[in-house]
């Protein structure tokens, strides 16, 4: 076969024919999919040279960046008659660090006056920034809450136009009303969006259905920051959900639920949370399948002989690799043609090699899927425990992410028994608790019900229960039904 396999090459046309977004690993943060969720909904980016010229005050080394010199910058706020003359300097230098610190509080503040480099942690339209590095997966998740869930998008632009959160009140002077134009919507394109199968239909209308849920919610709720902070975790989750239901949109396979963990136990202990791991577990696996068919799908231009004598794929050209790397990339590419020999179809040829290359990816790339799917779910309070190098991961929910999902599935005019709860929580999250016998029959399909038994789920709804009672989310009638209400119930 003469045409070499790149493999970076193939994990960037997977991702941009079937994921719609580049799932990097490591370095996301949550501010990320804030920054591109949000300039996508808003439709526009923002000017924010004086911002950075007014709140960069020195790079992680101590070097305060040509222009940003406490002088220079007290002199332009002068002349611009932006700040009163009595003002001493050392209170704006003072001042200018608190500025530092509020827009880098995310730490997406990677160079301050570099565009591509920013993510503010802010809450206004004058704080959308450029398009910036691992902004593309918030970019993503936002364009399919402006197609599928406009009402949300509308509030959300309407709170980001008000600029009156405290951030946006302390920057005043030297906020610029100049926007440009920005439009990006990233799934259009993909074949899960245009050929929509029943998985896709039902994730689709899971999001709608808690979106409207949780803008009514806002509606009524005073704080523009913790508004846009509580959209973030919903966009979060629902980044997830997406990248752990690709091989259902893609390959036809069953929906994985996501058992929430409310045992306060570690897995030694808890068999709720040895079976949460094992739902984290089975999501990373259904990600792994999914590329490998990605994977496979490229390789359809070659033959089963063409693919038998073939050269090891490279990272990418330019990428040197030592001794030993090549040695293992070598072993597992032979490993696959021997496993590709027992094939009957030029199809499970292909996939053998696809599974391949993810392995080899896995070795190679600095940013992976799964690693992507961890560091978020960390990050935001999704997953535990928080050491983002701990492999085993289940899910339990920070109050926040807890708080956003009840915001999503309770109206402020209803109350909701246990068994409408448990509903809501699947067809809008996928999420399940434990204590009724649909949530035993959807663990029962994916093959989880033997690292949990009835009595344990029970006992973790009562968990859950107790949770949103300490919350004032819930409370236990007399006859023992719990009722669950976010207020505004005279």
């Amino acid at each position: 076969m003469s045409e070499q396999i790149y493999l970076r090459e193939y994990r960037s046309v997977v991702d941009k024919c079937y994921v719609g977004f580049r799932p990097n690993g490591d370095s996301i943060k949550p501010v990320h999919i804030a920054g591109g969720s949000l300039r996508c909904i808003y439709g526009a980016s923002a000017n924010t040279r004086k911002i950075k010229k007014l709140s960069y005050v020195t790079d992680a080394g101590g070097k305060i960046p040509a222009g940003n010199e406490l002088e220079t910058v007290l002199n332009d706020l002068l002349d611009k008659d932006q700040i009163e003359s009595e003002v001493p300097a050392n209170d704006l230098e003072s001042m200018r660090n608190v500025m530092q610190k509020l827009l880098a509080a995310d730490k997406g503040v990677y160079s301050g006056v570099k565009d591509g480099l920013v993510s503010y942690s802010a809450g206004s339209k004058y704080f959308l920034t450029k398009p910036a590095m691992y902004e593309d997966t918030g970019e993503f998740i936002g364009g399919i809450i402006r197609a599928y869930c406009p009402e949300m998008s509308i509030y959300i632009k309407s709170v980001l136009d008000k600029a009156n959160d405290p951030i946006s009140l302390l920057f005043a002077p030297v906020l610029d009303d100049e926007m440009d134009a920005f439009e990006s919507l990233r799934h259009e394109d993909l074949p899960a969006f245009q050929d929509a199968n029943p998985s896709m239909k039902w994730y689709l209308a899971g999001l709608e259905e808690g979106g409207k849920c949780l803008m009514k919610n806002f509606e009524k709720h005073p704080n523009p920051l913790t508004q846009l902070r509580l959209f973030n975790f919903f966009c979060i989750f629902q980044l997830i959900r997406y990248l752990t239901m690709l091989e259902a949109f893609y390959c036809g396979e069953s929906i994985r639920p996501i058992l929430l963990d409310f045992t306060g136990m570690a897995p030694n202990q808890s068999s709720v949370a040895r079976a949460s791991e094992m739902s984290y577990t089975q999501m990373h696996k259904s990600i792994n399948r999914f590329y490998a068919w990605g994977y496979a799908q490229r390789l359809e231009i070659f033959g089963k002989d063409e693919l038998m004598a073939s050269e090891t794929p490279m990272y990418e050209q330019s990428k040197k690799i030592s001794k030993a790397g090549k040695k293992e990339l070598d072993t597992l590419w032979e490993m696959a043609k021997e496993r590709a020999v027992l094939c009957s179809t030029d199809e499970e040829v292909r996939l053998v090699f696809g599974e391949t290359m993810y392995d080899m990816l896995a070795l190679e790339a600095s940013s992976h899927p799964v690693n992507c799917l961890k560091i978020l779910g960390t990050q935001s309070g999704i997953l535990y425990p928080p050491d983002k190098m701990h492999p085993n991961k289940r899910f339990v929910l920070s109050q926040d992410v807890l708080e956003m999902l009840l915001r999503s599935c309770v109206n402020q005019d209803e109350v909701l028994s246990g068994m409408e709860m448990r509903n809501r929580l699947w067809e809008r999250f996928g999420v399940i608790i434990g204590g009724s016998t649909f949530e035993l029959d959807k663990l029962q399909e994916n093959n989880m019900i033997l690292q949990v038994d009835e009595d344990s789920l029970e006992n973790n709804f009562s968990s859950f229960a107790s949770t949103l009672e300490s919350m004032d989310f819930a409370e236990v009638m007399a006859d023992g039904i719990l009722q669950i209400r976010l207020g505004g119930i005279d």
